[in-house]
């Protein structure tokens, strides 16, 4: 059978082929249908728990399931072979992630009659979270109020769904694109967490019971809206005791757990409230209830996607990306794959979730956003660049009308893996990219390093390339192309934008003129409009090891880019000291029909300046037929 195995702490799941287990006398074989992805795989396999839950490796990931019982122990007396079932099992014994898999019967229950095996495999997880913290600890009554953190993700959703079963009110914490989901659920009152404290709009309402999916500061600040006597139940930490206690970890691993939780609990303490860390069991008897409620039309499952078997591990990291409405499952049924819950596309920079990709074995960072329909515009960035180096303006009037995708390059901000040395390398790593997405044709616009990249992209994949947008860039050996390798035109404006308290791009992309600083202040301005998931600054190893890669480039032998045969754009300010203005007028005449604007009193962000013209001289050349 086929299973998705953890090697080492800390490694990506790898699949491999390995033999059906058996049953034990009290266990049942179920054949698995579709399988829940989970937080907790990711903390599982990031090592997080390997004090609390040490267990030799390589094991099998996993631990919600759905599917159908194909042997049974001697002892079991139910299910029966045949039988539609779900179940979970807990971080120790793991093993949902493969095509079969031995498990205790009592842990497992007959599966909802009225959803498919797929929608069943979305409940085991979110189900037992919510009723045992809603029920077995915080033992809710009708008329009491229940505020549910995340209130459309996996847990959340069902734990909506149950508290207004069970008579409460709910408020739950969502983001704005998920508001009208949580009121669908049945949230009472719904709150953007991005745009209003929850604590300021929940002040004077009596809470009795936190279901806290974040942790962190939003459990402190959680613990301050219960009344005197509530309860806060966390799922993502810390642990405390009486957990420490129940599963047996060592003494030195319980100091640990004491120490973890001590802030959280003695806030709790002061307050008059209670603090409890869950950590969910297995429970058949739970989940038969939970089918009945299922079967009941009264809890309903919540699936965001779901993805075959073979993508388990880009299922989990969709898990670690967030902004899932609802559970990401795995399957092996034949056309039970589905795409996003929710269509709604971002159309805004500022707005536009991280996602990310596995790629090769590594973690690709990107932002999507624009209409699905067409073919989709690829941004390769600057020198030093991540993704919030993109101007939002910019960005945004492109994707008022396509599909708009930015990356970051392995090492670099959010995306994992070695930064690549040479601008070959970079190459490679966008078609690797290009190709996980399953895109068939793109356009591409490369500014000014990304320029490189796009040339050698469209060069290697003419099949690829359909437009082609050059900005602030040269040709490989263009005279002075190896230019911004020097310490007078990076390093020494970066000493002087520190002395400044300002970024180095005031002085490497804007002249020093009247216009020229004031579009430096306002293309500043723009950048720091994104709040959320903003990636982490270019490392200095990982700038070196580009700017080595740039100098490559500008000491290589000339391409031959009459062989670009695509129609071109070429852009860049009349003035531009990083990659020379020269190089633009080069790579225009070496490019057959290719188009060239140069903006007058600009320098390498010349594109930025005249942001406006720029963009409809680039959706004026992506419209127009060849």
């Amino acid at each position: 059978m086929k299973a998705f195995v953890l090697e080492k702490y800390g490694s990506q799941l790898r699949e491999t082929n390995m033999p059906v287990p058996t049953p034990g006398p009290r266990e049942v074989l179920v054949r698995m249908a579709a399988a829940g992805v989970n937080p907790a795989d990711e903390r599982l396999r990031s090592g997080e728990f390997k004090a609390i839950f040490p267990f030799p490796l390589p094991k099998v990931m996993g631990g919600e399931f759905a599917g159908e019982v194909v042997a049974a122990g001697a002892a079991v007396t139910a299910p029966a072979v045949g039988d539609a079932v779900y179940g979970y099992v807990d971080l120790a014994a793991t093993g949902a992630l493969s095509e079969f898999i031995a498990v205790d019967a009592s842990t497992v229950s007959i599966a909802p009659r009225s959803v498919s095996l797929t929608e069943a495999a979305a409940l085991p997880v979110a189900a037992l979270t919510a009723w045992q913290a809603l029920v077995e600890i915080g033992d809710v009554k009708a008329g009491q109020t229940v505020l549910i953190h995340g209130g459309t993700g996996g847990v959340g959703s069902i734990a909506i769904e149950l508290a207004k079963h069970l008579g409460c009110t709910v408020a739950a914490t969502v983001s704005e694109p998920n508001v009208e989901a949580a009121r669908e659920l049945g949230a009472d009152i719904v709150i953007d967490y991005r745009s209003e404290e929850f604590s300021q709009r929940l002040a004077g309402v009596p809470v009795d019971l936190v279901l806290d999916t974040q942790g962190g500061n939003t459990l402190l600040a959680s613990l301050g809206v219960l009344r005197r006597g509530g309860t806060a139940v966390g799922i993502s930490g810390p642990p405390d005791p009486r957990f420490a206690q129940r599963v047996g970890v060592n003494p030195l691993v319980k100091l640990a757990i004491r120490a973890m939780s001590a802030r959280v609990r003695r806030r709790a303490r002061s307050l008059g409230v209670d603090y409890r860390f869950l950590f969910i069991s297995p429970d058949g008897a739970v989940l038969r209830r939970f089918a009945e409620l299922v079967d009941e039309r009264a809890i309903r499952p919540v699936i965001d996607h779901v993805l075959p078997f073979g993508q388990t591990p880009q299922a989990l990291a969709d898990v670690v990306g967030g902004g899932n409405r609802g559970k990401v499952l795995v399957t092996t049924e034949p056309g039970a794959a589905t795409g996003p819950l929710s269509q709604r596309r971002p159309t805004t920079w500022a707005t536009a979730p991280n996602e990310r990709l596995v790629v090769r074995s590594r973690t690709v960072v990107y932002r999507d956003l624009g209409p699905q329909d067409g073919v989709p515009l690829v941004l390769l960035a600057h020198l030093g660049a991540t993704l919030d180096e993109w101007d939002p303006r910019f960005v945004d009037a492109l994707a008022e009308d396509r599909r708009v995708i930015a990356f970051d390059q392995p090492g670099i901000g959010g995306s994992t893996g070695s930064v690549p040395g040479t601008v070959a390398a970079m190459t490679r790593s966008v078609e690797e990219f290009i190709a996980t997405l399953g895109l068939a044709q793109i356009d591409v616009l490369g500014f000014s390093l990304g320029g490189f990249v796009a040339q050698q992209l469209t060069l290697d994949r003419p099949d690829l390339v359909r437009r082609l947008v050059l900005a602030g860039t040269g040709p490989a050996g263009g005279e002075g192309i190896e230019r911004p390798t020097g310490a007078a035109y990076i390093y020494g404006d970066m000493v002087r934008a520190a002395l400044a308290r300002t970024d180095a791009k005031e002085f490497l992309f804007f002249p020093r003129t009247h216009s020229g600083k004031s579009a430096a202040a306002a293309y500043l301005s723009r950048l720091s409009e994104r709040v959320m998931d903003r990636d982490e600054p270019i490392a200095v190893p990982a700038f070196h090891r580009q700017i080595m890669a740039i100098r490559a480039w500008g000491n290589t032998a000339p391409q031959d880019l009459s062989r670009i045969c695509i129609p071109t754009l070429i852009a860049n300010g009349d003035n531009d000291r990083m990659v020379p203005t020269a190089l633009s007028y080069d790579v225009h005449a070496r490019i057959p029909g290719s188009t060239l604007i140069v903006y007058p009193d600009s320098g390498h962000g010349g594109v930025f300046q005249y942001g406006d013209e720029f963009v409809s001289a680039v959706r004026d050349h992506l419209d127009t037929d060849a």
